[in-house]
């Protein structure tokens, strides 16, 4: 059960029930109903009201809403009427019995009836039926005028009214909203949800995949800041006072205007950068959720990322391209490898164990994000959708302590995705994707008891992905794979084996040069 509050308050009374009780933006509005209302407009509960047959009742209802604040001569400045909408998600609904009771809690907690002495607010609760998108909801209108012409307080009225469809959600068995006891997933905002259903994907869903992509692959706060920037991505810091470090971000899509060329036609009709903070990404994209999974910071490494960080928010040279080196069969059969062994210790991994699974859901949503970007590119399916049911089922109410993030063999899940980020595109990438997916049942299981809706959507998207990615046949595979004649290279890009590493840093303290440059 979710609830938007309107920004703005209005100053038209009459104006808003008569936009409750007409046909509505999109047409969407049908059977309007009055569910509950205040005692003294005298209203019968289920009242139906049609905005043709019934105009001259929906004016006088109007009026009525408003007529002691005229009487009274009373205007607060910013407006006086408070509207508030309540909806459940597609395919649950509630009796009008059940609404009324859903209405008369939330103007109780708000504090809007004649408790404590008050004199009372008049208000209505409308029905509308079913949104565009399929969500059964109510409208709540306050008049916040009260009787004696006091004006009603709204102060927190968006944490009181959380909490209210949380305890409707419990007392009536409905699905719990995610994000609402701490993990941290927001929702998204009436454009976003207009963008949705036009099959467009909002800039904060494409930005919060790009970020666990270059989170997982990064080894350490330096190379995420210039990851991302390279994938396109532009970021601000958040500094201490001191501005000795760094303690927070903020992230947008990279502005078309600032790839032009110094003194080039930027053009006027540039779409303008939406900014969004890690934590409004999601809970566990705020930066001391990210530095959780980084090794722990030397003096060095802090530095190395308050250099990047002090960088301008859009320079960081070309975006990223894959790397220049050929992955054979032994690299994707250690991937597959490294895949069925983490799923093999969750396994064995007791359920109460909430750190470790979060860790697990996160890593396996960054997996599942990369290789969405690499099959299917900006056409988003199911392997999409699937990363994103992820990304909430690594949202936990506490943070988890870096030490035990990393438990599990989690963190050598990190080669896989670099492998996944950079590898050339073929089939053989889809032999990693079943790896992938049996991870990401165990997760599935695992949130049953907790979140069964969850696990459900989770179980539904994997389907999903089954069916439209079967694995390679073998002629596909014949032809793309080349024979191994040597143990493949180390898992990553060139330059990631410590043993190769080491050789070049003796080279250069002897003066020579590597072994890569002797060639």
């Amino acid at each position: 059960m979710n609830n938007f509050i309107s920004v703005r308050r209005g100053s038209s009374a009459g104006g808003l029930v008569r936009y409750l009780f007409g046909l509505g933006s999109s047409h969407e509005h049908t059977d309007q109903r009055i569910i509950a209302a205040d005692v003294t407009l005298g209203l019968a509960e289920g009242m139906r009201l049609d905005h043709v047959a019934d105009a001259e009742a929906i004016y006088a209802l109007g009026r009525d809403m408003d007529s002691h604040r005229i009487l009274l001569g009373v205007a607060p400045p910013g407006g006086w009427v408070w509207h508030c909408a309540i909806s459940l998600p597609p395919g649950e609904v509630l009796a009008d019995a059940q609404w009324a009771e859903v209405a008369r809690t939330a103007i109780t907690r708000m504090e809007f009836d004649e408790a404590a002495g008050r004199a009372p607010c008049r208000w209505i609760a409308v029905h509308h039926g079913c949104s565009v998108g399929g969500n059964e909801h109510i409208h709540l209108m306050v008049n916040l005028v009260r009787e004696d012409g006091e004006l009603a307080s709204t102060w927190n009225d968006r944490r009181t009214m959380s909490r209210v469809c949380a305890d409707m959600e419990r007392r009536y068995g409905l699905a719990v909203v995610e994000g609402r006891a701490g993990r941290g997933m927001p929702g998204y905002s009436k454009a976003e949800h207009q963008r949705m259903r036009a099959g467009e994907v909002p800039e904060r869903q494409r930005i919060a995949r790009l970020v666990r992509s270059c989170a997982l692959v990064s080894g350490d706060e330096a190379e995420f800041v210039r990851r991302a920037r390279r994938s396109g991505l532009s970021l601000k810091a958040r500094y201490s006072t001191d501005r000795q470090a760094v303690v927070g971000y903020s992230i947008a899509l990279r502005d078309r205007k600032t790839d032009a060329p110094d003194g080039a036609d930027r053009g006027s009709g540039a779409a303008k950068q939406v900014w969004f903070g890690g934590g409004r990404l999601a809970a566990d994209l705020s930066l001391p959720r990210l530095r959780e999974h980084w090794p722990a910071p030397t003096a060095q490494s802090s530095a190395k990322a308050l250099a990047q960080w002090s960088r301008d928010a859009d320079v960081a040279g070309p975006r990223e391209t894959p790397e220049q080196v050929v992955y054979d069969k032994a690299v994707w059969r250690q991937a597959i490898a490294q895949v069925e062994a983490v799923t093999a210790r969750l396994g064995q991994s007791p359920a109460q164990d909430a750190a470790l699974w979060s860790s697990a859901a996160r890593h396996a949503a960054a997996l599942m994000a990369g290789l969405s970007a690499r099959l299917e590119g900006e056409s988003p399916g199911p392997i999409t959708a699937t990363a994103d049911l992820l990304a909430r089922a690594a949202q936990t109410p506490t943070h988890s302590d870096r030490r035990l993030v990393r438990r599990g063999g989690l963190a050598d899940l990190r080669g896989v995705a670099m492998v996944i980020r950079h590898a050339r595109t073929s089939p053989e990438m889809r032999l990693l994707l079943p790896a992938v997916v049996a991870l990401t049942h165990a997760i599935g299981l695992r949130t049953q008891t907790e979140r069964p809706r969850l696990a459900a959507e989770l179980a539904a998207g994997l389907a999903g992905v089954r069916t439209a990615y079967p694995p390679p046949s073998a002629r596909e595979l014949a032809a793309n794979l080349r024979s191994v004649g040597a143990p493949g290279p180390p898992m990553g890009p060139p330059g990631t084996d410590p043993a190769a590493r080491a050789r070049r840093s003796a080279n250069r303290d002897r003066g020579g040069r590597s072994q890569g440059r002797g060639r």
